[in-house]
């Protein structure tokens, strides 16, 4: 399952996968990053680009990457329908797990590491054991593809957003779905949940942002201002700064407990279609179709570098405690940035 690979580090270059990336994770114990092009999982040291090896086993592209918190544990979810549990300390696949009718789009782990959830274009979610792979139950309410998902930080609820235009709330130990959350006008791309699992914010291409409260559904404010599709969401640490990306090709920041539009970022010349924010809170990364990743000042919006790919878009950041920034390009390559110079 696991073939190790000669080729020299690849350091701050094009990590070169071949095909188009779809998913890229980042181990929260240990320097590496996985990504997934085509069929194959390719596993990096983050420290130097070196690609240490890959795991094949799925039959189709690969959609959907999750490490758990303890970094031990990979799970991989694609268009062959199936989900796979493979262990990062050998590289080993510890089983496959078959029961979505359709491809699988998200996935989401839970704090403890011991649950993950999977939503698919079936119109369901899944909720396993990863231990040895039980499927716990199948929650299936939504009747549009499950785009998105999180799991609250004590572990109680899953939150999905749709292509249904909707976003369900769910007991994650009995499945029981409680609420369901109306308001967009068009398909829900992106969830977050607030560090304090109070409350929930979600992008839409119904062009707004929208914070909701977790416990009963009621929306607390709506966030006008983009003038087309919201495609990427993020929450700085603290939960009091809310971030989005659009298809408008502005960033804006807003302040969760009132709603307010802090600050509007212009720069771009195409879709924001990802946006990050560092851990030191003070650094926002974003990813733009115009082949470009931009790297902010939070508090004041300052433009502080724009990182030039290769071709056509980039389609996501994320950014590590390592102080790098890594991209998901659509000339099939993953690229390695330091935030910081040396």
């Amino acid at each position: 399952m696991f073939t190790t690979n000669a080729r020299p580090p690849l350091v701050n270059s094009s990590i070169g996968n071949s095909n188009y990336v779809r998913a890229v994770a980042i181990s929260p114990r240990l320097p590496l990053l996985v990504s997934a092009n085509s069929e194959e999982i390719k596993i990096w040291d983050l420290d130097n680009g070196q690609l240490l090896g890959s795991l094949t086993g799925h039959s189709d592209c690969v959609r959907a990457l999750a490490i758990s918190p303890d970094g031990k544990t990979l799970v991989s979810a694609g268009n062959d329908n199936t989900i796979k549990i493979w262990n990062l300390e050998d590289a080993q696949l510890l089983r496959t797990l078959s029961d979505h009718r359709g491809s699988v789009l998200c996935l989401a782990f839970s704090s403890d590491g011991q649950t993950v959830v999977s939503g698919s274009n079936d119109n369901s979610i899944k909720v396993w054991n990863v231990a040895d792979g039980k499927l716990l139950r199948t929650l299936t309410c939504h009747c549009g593809s499950v785009l998105s998902l999180a799991i609250s930080p004590d572990g109680t609820h899953i939150v999905s957003g749709s292509f249904d235009n909707t976003i369900k709330v769910w007991q994650l130990s009995t499945g029981k779905m409680l609420r369901t959350i109306k308001g967009h006008s068009n398909w829900v791309a992106s969830v977050a949940i607030s560090p304090d699992g109070k409350f929930i914010v979600s992008g839409s291409s119904d062009c707004t942002v929208r914070i909701w409260q977790l416990s009963n559904g009621k929306m607390l404010r709506k966030l006008n201002g983009h003038s087309c599709w919201v495609d990427s969401i993020a929450l700085c640490p603290d939960g009091e700064t809310a971030v989005s990306g659009s298809s408008d090709n502005t960033i804006k920041i807003w302040q969760v407990s009132n709603g307010k539009l802090l600050r509007t970022l212009t720069g771009h010349s195409g879709a924001i279609l990802s946006v990050a924010i560092g851990s030191d809170r003070k650094t926002l990364v974003s990813g733009s179709n115009d082949n470009t990743i931009k790297m902010w000042e939070m508090n004041s919006g300052k433009l502080l570098r724009t990182l030039t790919g290769d071709s056509n878009w980039f389609w996501s950041v994320t950014t590590n405690p390592g102080e790098q920034t890594l991209s998901d390009d659509d000339d099939s390559s993953i690229k390695m940035w330091r935030l910081r110079d040396n």
